[in-house]
């Protein structure tokens, strides 16, 4: 079919009329789609979810929906959402030299009670969980020496909508953290047990109890959801002891049963060292050290695997330690 001449210029008109009318709705679209800077997004990545991402520092988080935000502060480098009983908060920090242990510990209230379950590159997450008060704190690296931290407070109980929040809360884009951000395979100190050790990159640490923690190392044959089956845990603990020398307390703390014991040399140290087999049938390996009168340390070793795989490692370790 072919155009007449009076037909021609009113297609014209209603071509460019169709053209402006879809370039308006086009950047409408787009105006309302995109995010401003430390604003929810406008869609949840998740069901039952609300995305929230910090344009600022550059990282984000899924939040329960049924959450309230609070309005952003001035200086646009987090919010807080609050639930029932739980309490969010998200914001930006300078590194300035710090770890990001360092930085995730002054958040919980007890450092010394807190347990370090996740050092991984990039991100280091503590839990704080004393009667009648219960404290997550997750801190991840960023670009250009930055951090970023989401406390929460209280206890959500549906624990996989916890998990979601720790795990959505990332950088936006996935940097690579240094070493020097996690503190992994780095020396790892308790000034009120009076030791320090190096422990392997990504090493689980709690603290169980004042004078008592423990340091385990999952294997890549360990079972998801369950005990430690490959793998290895160190036990230090601050003992007390009326002996005046290492024999003396070994002669205390030594089992009748485990023949086994001697006198070794452990880095600078002396220790004593015997074996016993723990309920499950596993080697358990000790060594007692006594840097000074009355200040006594058990240390214990459990392997779960080939003991081989792991002997350079805990032998690193138990070098590593020092007392002071």
């Amino acid at each position: 079919m072919h155009e007449t001449e009076s037909s021609a210029p009113a297609n014209r008109l209603f071509t460019s009329i169709a053209r402006a009318l879809a370039v308006v709705i086009i950047g409408m679209a787009v105006a309302g789609c995109a995010p401003s800077a430390g604003t929810p997004e406008a869609e949840a990545q998740t069901a039952g979810f609300e995305h929230y991402r910090n344009a600022r520092y550059g990282y984000k988080l899924d939040y329960p929906a049924a959450f309230d935000l609070a309005p952003p502060p001035a200086n646009g480098d987090g919010r807080v959402m609050r639930g029932a009983d739980v309490t969010l908060r998200v914001f930006g920090v300078q590194m300035l030299e710090k770890s990001l242990r360092d930085i995730a510990s002054a958040r919980v209230g007890d450092a010394a009670n807190a347990s370090e379950v996740q050092n991984s590159r990039g991100s280091v997450v503590m839990v704080e969980d004393d009667p009648g008060e219960a404290r997550t704190v997750k801190a991840i690296a960023l670009a250009g020496e930055r951090a970023a931290v989401l406390v929460i407070d209280g206890s959500m109980a549906n624990t996989a909508r916890r998990e979601h929040v720790l795990a959505s809360f990332r950088p936006v884009a996935d940097k690579a953290a240094g070493d020097r951000a996690t503190d992994a395979g780095k020396r790892y100190k308790n000034a009120a047990m009076g030791f320090s050790i190096v422990h392997p990159r990504g090493a689980r640490v709690s603290s169980e109890g004042a004078n008592r923690v423990k340091f385990t190392v999952l294997g890549p044959a360990n079972e998801a959801a369950s005990e430690i089956t490959d793998g290895f845990s160190v036990i230090v603990q601050r003992k007390r002891s009326s002996a005046e020398t290492l024999a003396g307390y070994a002669r205390q703390q030594r089992p009748g049963e485990a023949v086994s014991a001697e006198s070794v040399r452990v880095g600078p140290h002396r220790a004593w060292r015997y074996r016993e087999t723990s309920e499950l049938g596993q080697t358990v390996t000790h060594w007692l050290f006594m840097p000074a009168a009355g200040r006594a340390y058990h240390v214990s070793a459990i392997v779960s695997g080939a003991e081989s795989q792991y002997r350079e490692q805990l032998q690193a370790m138990l070098a590593s330690l020092q007392f002071g």
